[in-house]
């Protein structure tokens, strides 16, 4: 009994060393870590305590979301009512398009 005791006395120690060693990909060459890229990882990790909710990221929410693709889809439709002017073909009927 006491050779299946220092098995898994033996299998917890290893256990408990491999959750707190880092694992190494590219084998065992020495990593030099920097300072700048663990902090930006940290934060990364950890962006609920991070991110503030307040009236700056709103506006760049409603930027991005509502005003980006609505000046997206007027480029293209004016390019659309450009080219077919041009090319002497009628208007097509699209959204946001005078005919």
């Amino acid at each position: 009994m006491s050779l299946l005791r220092q098995a898994a006395a033996q299998f917890r120690r290893q256990a408990s060393g491999a959750q707190h060693q880092q694992q190494r990909l590219v084998g065992n060459m020495p990593v030099k870590p920097n300072k700048y890229i663990e902090e930006w990882g940290t934060r990364r990790e950890h962006l609920e305590t991070e991110y503030k909710w307040d009236n700056k990221t709103l506006i760049t929410l409603a930027i991005w979301i509502g005003a980006v693709p609505y000046l997206i889809y007027e480029v293209t439709v004016s390019e659309f009512n450009r080219t077919d002017a041009v090319a002497q073909r009628p208007a097509r009927a699209m959204l946001g398009s005078e005919s």
